[in-house]
């Protein structure tokens, strides 16, 4: 067998790399890059408005069969859309269209928004109106959907 060959330093090296794991010098700067993520998260709120402020005012008809949204906003939208909450507080993959303008939004319980959330009461509803230069502003209403086909404004 051959002698192992001196490598020069190497006795150095080996010192230095027992004295840093020893003192535990540089594991801190270790573990923060083992830490670091590349996910980043951003929270918007429902309540939060991109574009104009948008109000909601809701009538009752007399029979209480018809619930009306009326629109209010320093401008007037293009489009309005109406998405349902659901159980869990997130809105359905669905957005009904609801007219352009201001409205108004007429709710009955023959409206595709009620048809597809039978059983929700109260029923939430998100209008999003969008503006000429594509912004967004969002407000919610709910309804109490009642017995012999009543859709009423809940206050």
């Amino acid at each position: 067998m051959k002698p192992q060959a001196k490598i020069p330093g190497a006795m150095l090296a080996l010192f230095a790399f027992v004295l840093t794991v020893l003192l535990g010098i540089g594991g801190a700067a270790a573990v923060a890059l083992w830490q670091q993520s590349a996910t980043a998260t951003m929270t918007v709120s429902a309540g939060t408005n991109w574009g104009p402020l948008i109000t909601l005012a809701c009538t009752n008809s007399v029979n209480e069969k018809t619930a009306t949204l009326t629109v209010s906003a320093a401008q007037t939208p293009t489009t309005l859309t109406m998405a349902a909450r659901r159980a869990d507080g997130t809105y359905g993959p669905t957005e009904y269209p609801a007219g352009t303008g201001t409205g108004p939004i007429t709710l009955t319980e023959l409206s595709p928004i009620v048809v597809a959330n039978a059983g929700a009461t109260p029923l939430t509803v998100r209008v999003t109106a969008t503006f000429a230069d594509l912004e967004k502003s969002i407000a919610e209403w709910s309804f109490t959907i009642a017995g012999g086909g009543k859709v009423k404004c809940t206050p």
